[in-house]
């Protein structure tokens, strides 16, 4: 009887350890299924959690700052009834940053008005300037003027420049800037007259952030003649602009430009007030 009991014993042992063997890699390849599955489902979950940081840091990382900026602002003035005027303008202006440290300055403008169907006033002027800065206080530039305003008496004028600037208060608020430049200025009028002289350039740019949405800036300058010294030029220009959304602004600007000795016929100064939407991009 003990000898039959174990031989039962060893049979039921075996048949449990067949039974497991058999059993035992459908539950492994059960068991690495699910493994799989999970693997899966988890990878890119793991894929996104791992790219998160880094998509994080590269949100975070400042934006690159862009090679070029300008602007452009048009304006128009119209008037209707016992008279008929209408005054237009438009100016644009482009900085380059890219070669650095040079930057380069384009301005353009023009202003026409016509009174009872007859033209009255028409100017245009151009600047193109490229400066060097030397550190965050100092820089040099070369720049070269053009201006026709023959209702002023002037065919045409050339003006060709080398400075200096240098600012005497600069922080996130107010900026207060110098300029010293000498050149030479070449002069056509509608008199058939030439003018050509060695000329200089003293000059006070100031600008004011009064708010996130508003801007003051004023610029003067004093332009002599180093030849006949009582045929100085001054410019005056003064604007105030108020954001409209985050491109376009509305801008007042007054202009005043005195020449000494104006040509025959003329006056010695001229004001401009200009009402004018402004775009930025």
């Amino acid at each position: 009887m003990t000898s039959q009991k174990r031989r039962v014993r060893k049979l039921t042992v075996k048949k449990l350890m067949k039974s497991f063997e058999v059993k035992m890699p459908k539950t492994s390849a059960a068991m690495m299924a699910l493994i799989l599955s999970l693997t899966m489902v988890a990878s890119p979950v793991m894929a996104n959690e791992s790219a998160a940081p880094a998509m994080a840091a590269e949100s975070a990382a400042p934006a690159a700052p862009r090679s070029w900026e300008g602007t452009m602002e048009v304006s128009s003035i119209v008037t209707n009834g016992n008279t008929r005027n209408q005054t237009s303008g438009v100016a644009a202006d482009v900085l380059f940053k890219k070669f650095d440290p040079w930057e380069m300055k384009l301005k353009a403008k023009y202003l026409t008005t016509i009174s009872q169907d007859v033209r009255t006033a028409e100017s245009f002027e151009s600047t193109a300037r490229g400066t060097r800065k030397l550190d965050d206080w100092f820089d040099v530039f070369a720049e070269g003027a053009y201006l026709k305003n023959t209702f002023a008496g002037v065919e045409e004028r050339t003006t060709s420049t080398v400075g200096a600037g240098y600012f005497l208060m600069k922080s996130d608020l107010q900026e207060l800037k110098t300029e010293l430049a000498a050149g030479y200025t070449h002069e056509e009028r509608v008199d058939r007259s030439k003018l050509g002289f060695g000329s200089g350039q003293v000059a006070a740019i100031y600008k004011w952030k009064i708010s996130p949405t508003a801007d003051f800036s004023h610029e003067t300058r004093y332009t002599p003649n180093f030849k006949v010294s009582e045929d100085w030029r001054l410019t005056s220009e003064t604007s105030l602009s108020a954001a409209i959304t985050s491109m376009f602004s509305s801008k007042l600007s007054y202009k005043y430009e005195h020449v000494n000795l104006p040509p025959a016929g003329k006056i010695k100064g001229d004001t401009t007030t200009t009402v004018s939407i402004l775009a930025k991009f």
